[in-house]
């Protein structure tokens, strides 16, 4: 829960009272001087401290804490903007005596000089924070729980630079590596990013770090960082007890520039505040801390062997420009066995499917629910939604094709393994779509981004049938079952060669990446650990559908695919609710249907296939919140009973 912005109560002054008394600190240093400027667009005219995440200073929010956990005083070190922060939070705050500490070299020294303008003030415990740092009030208080002194720490995340620590079995820090020292062989196994929040003692700060930090500075050296004292003290054995405290389990966030500034703001909002943005980003989800059963990919590849290849040659992959249309047809050919003019390759299926709507799509017929990219890609006047049987959503291919001549298509979309049902359509039936179709002038696209989890896998693809029905398209994204959602690849694959042409020239010269083409170049090698990987992805789905099928009040299908579709029955709540709950309650993603093209579409989720661990983490969180619901409320709203839909 976000802080809330307000002056204490009389009981809370008491219990600053209180826990002074049994933790000893009643003194905060906060470190406010730098230039802020990688946040240059916002600092221009104030000081980083006062940039705000959600509506309040990162300063305010830091006293707003300090004031929680019981501390006293706080002493601000001010240089850029300085006189900004005085006059927002003035000599007191929240209970909190405010002294300020000029910093008049700050903007050619670094933050060591700082805390050395602040030696005089270092003569009892004291938290030691740098106000670029956004946290909950627990992170201090974890501190505080700790007889000597402590630094905060989490695990090591490599987007968040800084420095980090190493410790022992009994939590204390061996070693400080800064940042500047974590070059590209760096190893972060069991590393801790520093919080930059610590509670130095009094006898610490009077027997080392005090003593140090004059000698460092005296000796000129005020470009250093001040972690740069406590790095000697660890490092020459002086300090063998300063413990890391893991305060991951509380918010905390440190702002340097832009990007950190984005995702501190989502971090701080409250739960419910989150979802509705999320379901704006449409991906980089990895960045904001939930887990996502919402998105379709292949857990279990590319393997870390492909990785290091990237790693590798990073430099030249983003320096350089990737190849054109002829080379990544090749590419993929080398692949997938086909001839390379008979592809056009895209910056993924989306890619394609906007080209296909836009140039070569009047009248479409697809059947319903399906992917959602393919009806929004083309006129409504031009849309026959066909759809599909609303107890199996099994597609009778005979009725499909009549509606589809019947409306005199240019085109028909087959989905299979489809999305969100998760069911296929047996390669017979496929050829005699197509057959049929052809007879009237109909293009048959066949998406086969799933296909390898399918049971049948890639024996039940069409690519090998192209050189007989020239009316047959198949579409493909890469990005899901390689597990490469982020490079971005789809192709399109026919025999149609003026087709496949007219595409290539919709399409910009450099539309893939040179991440992507890298991908293309080295996945060739990785054959047997890609299908051990859909192996893997088809066995844990398989065991998911089995524990969905075991809570009540909710019908999953059968999946061919990494995903299952599965119907809540009346006595729970309505889809969206529960995946706004699963969110809030339990930080976890997943899709609701309510926006597909179906009866009773609020009454389904799509769900994502993870590994064994974290499917049986969303089973027992799903189980919790549709039980809480179906004990309760009729979610029907007086509607009357919903049919019972088949389990395959």
């Amino acid at each position: 829960m976000a802080l809330k912005l307000q002056s204490p109560t009389r009981n809370s002054q008491a219990l600053r009272a209180s826990n002074r008394d049994w933790r000893g600190v009643s003194r905060a240093v906060i470190l406010a001087a730098g230039m802020g400027s990688r946040l240059q667009s916002l600092t221009e005219g104030m000081p980083k401290c006062l940039v705000e995440i959600g509506g309040a200073p990162l300063l305010v929010r830091t006293l707003d804490g300090l004031a929680e956990q019981g501390l006293d005083e706080a002493v601000i070190v001010i240089g850029h903007g300085g006189d900004a922060i005085r006059h927002r939070i003035g000599e007191s705050y929240a209970g909190l005596a405010i002294h300020y500490v000029e910093a008049p070299d700050f903007a050619s020294t670094n933050n060591i000089r700082s805390l050395w303008d602040a030696r005089h003030y270092l003569n009892q415990d004291v938290l030691l924070l740098e106000a670029d740092v956004v946290f909950d009030a627990d992170v201090v208080g974890a501190l505080l729980e700790v007889p000597g002194s402590s630094a905060a720490v989490a695990p090591f995340h490599r987007p968040l630079s800084g420095t980090v620590v190493h410790r022992n079995a009994g939590d204390y820090v061996t070693s400080f590596t800064l940042g500047a020292d974590q070059g590209p062989g760096f190893d972060s196994e069991n590393a801790l990013k520093t919080v930059n929040i610590y509670l130095l003692r009094e006898a610490l700060l009077h027997d080392l770090v005090v003593p140090r930090l004059c000698r460092t500075v005296e000796a000129g050296h005020v470009d250093r960082f001040y972690e740069t004292v406590l790095q000697d003290c660890v490092a020459d054995g002086s300090l063998r007890n300063l413990a890391a405290v893991d305060v991951s389990t509380h918010r905390w966030y440190e702002v340097d520039d832009p990007r950190d500034l984005d995702a501190a703001q989502f971090r701080f909002l409250e739960r419910e505040a989150q979802y509705e943005p999320i379901q704006r980003l449409h991906g980089s989800y990895w960045r904001y801390g939930f887990v996502d059963h919402s998105y379709l990919y292949n857990m279990h590849f590319p393997p870390a062997a492909m990785m290091d290849v990237f790693r590798d040659d990073l430099h030249e992959i983003v320096t350089n420009y990737p190849v054109g249309q002829q080379e990544l047809a090749r590419l993929v050919a080398d692949w997938n066995g086909a001839e390379p003019g008979q592809l056009a390759v895209a910056n993924g299926g989306a890619e394609l499917i906007k080209v296909l709507g836009n140039q070569f799509m009047q009248r479409m017929t697809i059947p319903t629910p399906s992917f959602n990219e393919y009806e929004e890609v083309i006129a409504a006047d031009g849309l026959n939604r066909f759809p599909l049987d609303p107890v199996t959503f099994e597609l009778d291919v005979d009725a499909f094709a009549e509606s589809a001549i019947e409306w005199e298509s240019d085109t028909a979309i087959v989905v299979t393994p489809n999305n969100p049902t998760a069911l296929s359509v047996s390669r017979s039936d496929l050829d005699r779509l197509v057959q049929r179709l052809a007879a009237r002038n109909c293009r048959l696209i066949v998406d086969e981004s799933f296909i390898e989890f399918a049971r049948d896998g890639e024996r039940n693809s069409v690519e090998n049938a192209i050189q007989v029905h020239p009316n047959l398209v198949v579409i493909k994204s890469m990005s899901k079952v390689f597990g490469i959602a982020g490079l971005r690849i789809g192709y399109l694959l026919s025999a149609d060669r003026a087709f496949i042409n007219a595409v290539r020239r919709a399409l910009p010269i450099w539309n893939v990446n040179g991440l992507a083409e890298q991908f293309l170049r080295t996945v060739g090698r990785y054959r047997n650990e890609f299908a051990a990987s859909c192996d893997e992805t088809r066995a844990t789905c398989s065991t998911l559908y089995d524990d969905l099928t075991a809570i009540p009040d909710l019908e999953p299908i059968r999946p061919d695919a990494n995903f299952i579709l599965a119907r809540l029955d009346a006595a729970a709540a309505s889809a969206p609710e529960v995946a706004r709950r699963l969110y809030v309650e339990h930080n976890i993603l997943i899709k609701d249907c309510a926006s597909k093209s179906m009866p009773d579409a609020d009454r389904y989720l799509r769900i994502a296939s993870r590994t064994p661990e974290e499917n049986g983490v969303l089973v027992e969180a799903l189980a919790s919140v549709i039980g809480a619901r179906s004990a309760g409320d009729d979610a029907n709203g007086g509607r009357g009973p919903i049919p019972a839909r088949v389990k395959r």
